[in-house]
């Protein structure tokens, strides 16, 4: 056997090798991104939620709109618009179970963080009557240098859909405090 013979044995024996390793290497990655990927669809985490109701186009005394504004620590505000002009209501929704753990179930089950927003918006054009909207921005590393990214629930949603997302604006209305909508008129 000469020396060249055996150089190129060596030469093989080393390629075959590194191309395992790097098969190796790419198969973790790939596992890695799969299950970071399926980890966020699942539990997708949010810092504002922002609820939008409009009773509609009606007489201008009897118009009005506000929102529901709740970040992820709980504090929350109300802010209500009629002919009279704006007023704004603060208050914190508790971590319990009748809180914000209440609020993450009906986001759950309402599927915003699972269904994509064009798939969930209804062909059917509205035509008057109150609207309902709800803009979810999800929590993102304040080191990124981008804005974060934000789900826009539509005021028209599929039937198969509206059930779920009637659901998740009930609890909202429902964590705001009775002395709060009194106070506002809402009924």
């Amino acid at each position: 056997m000469d020396f060249d013979s055996g150089f190129w044995v060596c030469d093989n024996y080393l390629r075959i090798k590194i191309c395992k390793v790097r098969a190796i290497i790419l198969s973790a990655i790939a596992f890695l991104l799969f299950l970071s990927s399926s980890a966020w669809s699942q539990t997708a985490e949010w810092s504002t939620l922002e609820y939008y109701h409009s009773n509609g186009p009606v007489s201008p005394e009897y118009q009005y709109n506000y929102s529901v504004i709740i970040n992820d620590d709980g504090s929350s505000r109300l802010i209500y618009t009629n002919q009279e002009g704006t007023k704004e209501y603060e208050f914190n929704i508790p971590n319990n179970k009748n809180g914000m753990k209440k609020l993450n179930k009906a986001l759950k089950s309402s599927k915003v963080f699972d269904v994509n927003t064009d798939e969930m918006k209804s062909d059917d054009m509205l035509i008057g009557g109150r609207t309902n909207k709800l803009s979810i921005t999800l929590w993102q590393d304040p080191m990124l240098d981008q804005p974060p990214q934000k789900i826009e629930i539509p005021s028209n949603v599929k039937e198969e859909c509206q059930e779920g997302i009637d659901n998740l604006y009930s609890t909202i209305m429902d964590l705001v405090p009775d002395s709060i909508k009194a106070e506002a008129g809402i009924n």
